[in-house]
């Protein structure tokens, strides 16, 4: 299996463990909780044609707040989409990283696996602080036992939260954001490093993640490759 496959089956299996409906039929699939931002997603079970687009449009009418996410080899943009039905949101880079060595590291980090509802709530606000985006407390409380949820702290300091989800041999790193005050110091790269050893100690041979354009470059500086584009689109009202 190819490395955006993985990729993409790793991010699919967190949406499907995190949505409180999960549906999926012969075309395609949705994972979403009801009153809630996150996952909320809908996508297609394998090549899109403008059939399996039609209906994914259906189901966006009568299952509210879904965004329909396509996962588009390197930059190539989909023209099945139908512009006066859909409106893209935001994009992201599908990235994958060889576990072939270790990474230096320069400050300590710690990982606190959220547990209780104190810390669901706590990891909730540190998210919607670092991506002004809601992932409610009730959602990381009920599934925490399947998703790893951590809230990462330096010196004491409250620095940022991650999610690290395994499948297969395949680290998927989700949600790892800083908060405004611990912006600019470099915690990201380091955050990262820690992840990647921590994954190699696990014996996993390969990291993935989805990454802003903002974050792009940094990821490609660590060794990780472009694989594909993922462009995540709403109904226009």
């Amino acid at each position: 299996m190819n490395t955006t496959q993985l990729n993409i089956d790793n991010l699919t299996h967190l949406w499907t463990v995190a949505g409180q409906d999960f549906t999926k039929g012969s075309a395609y699939s949705f994972s979403k909780i009801k009153n809630a931002q996150w996952p909320n997603r809908i996508w297609a079970n394998g090549p899109i044609t403008l059939d399996i687009i039609e209906k994914i449009g259906m189901r966006m009418t009568t299952e509210t707040d879904l965004i329909f996410s396509v996962f588009s080899e390197k930059q190539e943009t989909n023209h099945l989409i139908n512009q006066d039905v859909f409106i893209l949101k935001s994009a992201q880079y599908g990235m994958s990283l060889a576990l072939t060595h270790g990474y230096k590291t320069h400050r300590k980090i710690e990982f606190k696996h959220v547990m209780d509802a104190a810390g669901a709530e706590l990891w909730s606000d540190t998210f919607f602080q670092a991506f002004r985006y809601q992932i409610t407390a009730e959602t990381v409380l009920k599934t925490s036992k399947d998703i790893p949820y951590f809230l990462v702290y330096h010196q004491g300091n409250l620095v940022g939260t991650v999610i690290l989800f395994v499948t297969n041999h395949v680290m998927g790193i989700h949600s790892l954001g800083i908060v405004p005050s611990q912006r600019k110091k470099g915690f990201a790269t380091d955050i990262m490093h820690h992840v990647l050893n921590r994954a190699i100690d696990q014996n996993l041979s390969l990291a993935t993640l989805q990454a802003s354009e903002m974050a792009k470059d940094m990821y490609l500086k660590m060794g990780f490759t472009t694989d594909f584009l993922m462009k995540n689109y709403t109904l226009k009202k």
